[in-house]
This record gives structure tokens, sequence and C-alpha cells, in this order.
């Protein structure tokens, strides 16, 4: 196939802007970029005709797909979610499983994403169920031993939607199984090959880890738990640079910070909460610009939860 037609460059001209956008340093810039991602899509679509390309026309509903749930967490509009919904179902009508397993998994894993960004910003279980059941469906295209970055990175994407599943519906469950995906997920990287993923999927291990020592009622598994998400949280900052990616090194040191503050105050013990109280405060200092104006909110509060915390195991002491 000539990578030089129209629609190639088209395609390649829309990644560009959906790169771009990831990377913006704020809001207007990824807004601007996600759109011009979402142009580019629209154009290669009346270049891949669904009668005669259909594989590219599938391929390109999934990329729109993609830039769709981006600009619209972006501008928080629930049309542009829906719109993505509906280009990844069409994705799905041309590339069925049997014949096009690729861009079919592709597909379901692009419409799981639109899905989480529905059930975080709506506290909406149904949906978090929907995106965990979409990336278990997705698995079935990348066979562990034939594509095991794909199938890591699929199991990874599950782990998240159960976390988030777990957190809203205060289920222990879905909890312990995002906590069994991150694991297996693991068993493909390495933090010598894959340091960024490796880094990534054990700061979401200590975040899961923590949610469900929060929902467990046995007070000495569930400082057990805690002390495992410290030491997978310490396992990520151990593999990330901090002037190389400031917002993973800050968000990751936030979940170390919360992992810590929950073993100060369950165990009662001051150690950890200074420590806590330390990490919290690196964490604000390397969340900086304006994108993260939420999570640094997030990251004073818990830091002055903390702070009173140890003045009142002080004060009873």
């Amino acid at each position: 196939m000539n990578a030089d037609t129209p629609w190639h460059k088209t395609m390649e001209a829309g990644e560009a802007h959906l790169r771009a956008a990831e990377r913006a340093p704020d809001n207007a810039a990824a807004i601007a970029a996600a759109t011009d991602a979402v142009t580019q899509f629209r154009i290669a679509l009346d270049l891949a005709p669904p009668v005669s390309a259909p594989l590219d026309w599938a391929t390109t509903q999934t990329r729109q797909t993609v830039a769709l749930r981006l600009l619209g967490a972006l501008l928080d509009e629930s049309a542009l979610l829906h719109d993505a919904l509906r280009c990844g179902q069409a994705a799905l009508s041309l590339a069925p499983l049997a014949t096009a397993p690729q861009i079919w998994g592709l597909a379901q894993a692009a419409i799981a994403s639109v899905y989480v960004v529905l059930g975080e910003r709506d506290d909406d279980l149904a949906a978090l169920t929907e995106a965990a059941g979409r990336y278990a469906e997705a698995l079935e295209a990348f066979p562990r031993a034939a594509c095991p970055r794909d199938w890591a990175r699929m199991m990874r994407n599950r782990g998240a939607a159960l976390s988030l599943a777990g957190e809203v519906g205060n289920d222990p469950d879905a909890l312990t199984d995002a906590i069994g995906c991150y694991r297996a997920a693991l068993e493909t990287y390495s933090p010598a090959a894959t340091p960024a993923d490796w880094a990534l999927i054990h700061s979401n291990l200590g975040h899961a880890l923590r949610l469900l020592a929060e929902r467990t009622d046995d007070a000495p598994h569930a400082t057990a738990l805690l002390a495992e998400a410290v030491a997978a949280c310490e396992v990520a900052l151990a593999a990330t640079d901090r002037e190389a990616a400031p917002e993973e090194w800050g968000m990751t040191t936030t979940n170390l910070a919360n992992a810590l503050a929950a073993l100060g105050t369950r165990a009662r013990d001051a150690a950890s909460l200074r420590r806590a109280i330390e990490a919290y405060r690196a964490a604000l200092a390397a969340l900086a610009g304006p994108r993260l104006l939420r999570q640094r909110a997030i990251t004073r509060h818990n830091l002055a939860l903390a702070e009173q915390s140890i003045a009142t195991q002080a004060a009873a002491e």
C-alpha cells in the first residue's frame, strides 16, 4: 500500500495534531490541536470511502474516536463524547474481530476510553463498568503470546477502569480485579526496557491498593495493603526521572503521599504522616501549569488533612 497517498498524509497530519494536543502546555493549545486533529480525520474519512476502502475507513473512525474523546474531555462537552462513541461503533461495523482483529481491538479500546471519561466525569458506575468490559473484549484481539505489549496495555487500561469503578461503586471486588490486572500487565514490562510503563503501572497499583485498604475492615490486612501501596509507589518513583517527567513524578509522589497518610492515620504512625507531608510538599512543587490546578488543590487539601492528623496524634499523646 502506498504510504504517500492523500489518505496516509492526512492521517499522519491528524496523528501529529493529536500528539501536540497531548503534549500541549495549556488547555487552549490542547483544544486547538485536538480540534485540528478532528478536522484532519474528517477529511481522511472522505478519502477512504467505506465501500472501496472499508478497513482504512474503520481505522480513521477509530482515530476520530480518540480525537473526539480528547476534545470532548477538554471542553467537557457530552455531545462530542457521544459523537466519539458513534465513530467507534461505526469502525466496529466494518472491521469485525474475525477478519480485522487489530482494528476491531483498537476500536473497542477507543470506545472504552470514552466510557472512562464519561464515568470519571459523572461518577457513572455503569459507564465505568462498560469501559472495563470493552477493554476485556479488546483483549480477544491481542493474544498475550502474539501481542504481549498490546495485551499488557489493555490489561493496564482495564485495571484503571476497574479501579475507578471500585472507587465510585465502593466495590472491593472491582479493586481486587484492578490489582490483578496491573500485576498481570507488569509481567510484560521491565524498568530497564519500558521504564515509563513500569512506573505508571506501579503508581496505579499503589493507588488501587490504597483504595482497597480503605474499604477493608480487617485492620492488619488493611495495614499490609497500605504497606504494599507505599512500596509500589516507591518502585514507580525509582523509575521516574523528575527532571524529564515532572508531571508524572508529581502525580506518583501524590499517590505515595496518599498511601503514607492513610498508613499513618490507620496505624497511628507519626513517621509515616511526616513522610506524607514531605511528599505532598514535593508533589506541589512539581505539579506546575494551568492544567494541574485541580490536582494541586486536591493535594493541598490532603496535605492539610495529614497535618491535622499528626497534630491530633501529638495532642493525644
